[in-house]
C-alpha cells in the first residue's frame, strides 16, 4: 500500500531531522542494507545445502566416505548460516542475558518481567 502525500512529507521531514541531528548514523543506516544481506546469506546456504547433498551422494555411491563427511559439514554449516540469515542481526548491550542469577544491569526494572518470572519459580521450587 503506497504512503499518502501527507504521510510522504512526514517521513521526508523526519528523514532530514535525522540527517540533520546525527549524520554519521544517518549515512551508516542508509548504506545498511539488511535485507539484502540476509537474502544474499540465505541464497548462499541453500547453495550449501545443495553442494553438500551432492557431495554426500556423490562420496556414498563411489564409496568415499572422507567427501561424504566433507559434503555432511558443508550441510550443516550451511543450515547454521541459513538460521543466523533468517534470525536477523544479533542483539547486544542490555538486552541479552547474561546468565547470572541477581545480575543487576542499569536498565533492569525492581519490578520486571524477569524478576516475576524468577520469583514464580522460586516459589513452585520452595513449595515441593
Amino acid at each position: 500500500m503506497p504512503l499518502s502525500e501527507h504521510e510522504q512529507r512526514l517521513l521526508e521531514q523526519i528523514e532530514q531531522a535525522l540527517y540533520a541531528e546525527d549524520p554519521k548514523f544517518a549515512s551508516a543506516v542508509r548504506s545498511a542494507r539488511p535485507r539484502s544481506r540476509a537474502r544474499s546469506m540465505l541464497a548462499l546456504a541453500v547453495v550449501g545445502v545443495v553442494l553438500g547433498l551432492a557431495l554426500v551422494l556423490v562420496g556414498l555411491v563411489k564409496i568415499f566416505i572422507p567427501l561424504a563427511v566433507v559434503g555432511f559439514v558443508l550441510i550443516v554449516g550451511s543450515c547454521l548460516v541459513a538460521v543466523g540469515a533468517l534470525r536477523g542481526p544479533k542483539q547486544s548491550g542490555p538486552m541479552m542475558m547474561t546468565g547470572r542469577p541477581n545480575d543487576s544491569r542499569p536498565g533492569s526494572k525492581p519490578g520486571g518481567l524477569r524478576n516475576k518470572m524468577e520469583d514464580r519459580m522460586r516459589r513452585r521450587f520452595d513449595d515441593n
